[in-house]
């Protein structure tokens, strides 16, 4: 991952050197420089999406995402480390340190004090590995007795959702109850 305009332009001088490379070889070889030089391709672009602003909200599939999308939330913000280091009431090498590591050290209420100094806020669910939860239409009661890893339906066909809210689900020891709008 791109996280400055200095690795940028390392990109930039590797991504070239790579096509040279690819222009010279054959076969297998040929296939493997260009593969290389696809990826480079791919961190400069996306690097530049976020920097331009075209690309304001980032995906997290799991924790270990989070230090990469608070870079990447920083460079769409257009702040530099020691301007993140500044909203913190930290040094600039305290930044430098987090971002490197990938925030390995960090604890979780400084992920979330990074995350507010950035203007962002994590939105998503917190589930079982592994559950799956169906969505039907508008209110359904789903018997949870005997204990499943899945949530089943029944006879009820699950349907997608088109809503601008997302579907809220509660539960108690006897049902789950998934509500939403079709």
């Amino acid at each position: 991952m791109i996280r400055n305009e200095r690795q940028l332009a390392v990109s930039r001088k590797k991504l070239e050197e790579l096509r040279e490379a690819a222009e010279q070889s054959t076969g297998q070889d040929r296939q493997v420089w260009l593969r290389l030089a696809q990826e480079v391709l791919c961190e400069i672009e996306e690097f530049q999406s976020i920097r331009t602003g075209l690309t304001t909200s980032f995906e997290l599939k799991s924790l270990d995402d989070l230090p990469s999308v608070l870079i990447k939330a920083r460079l769409a913000r257009n702040l530099t480390q020691s301007e993140l280091a500044e909203r913190l009431s930290v040094s600039e090498q305290m930044v430098q340190k987090d971002e490197s590591g990938s925030y390995e050290t960090a604890r979780l209420d400084r992920l979330a004090d990074v995350a507010d100094a950035l203007g962002y806020e994590f939105v998503g669910r917190f589930q079982r590995a592994g559950v799956q939860v169906f969505v039907t239409s508008p209110v359904s009661v789903v018997p949870t007795s005997p204990p499943s890893r899945n949530v089943r339906l029944g006879a009820v066909q699950p349907v997608a959702m088109n809503s601008s809210s997302p579907p809220t689900v509660t539960g108690d020891s006897e049902a789950i109850f998934i509500r939403g709008s079709q």
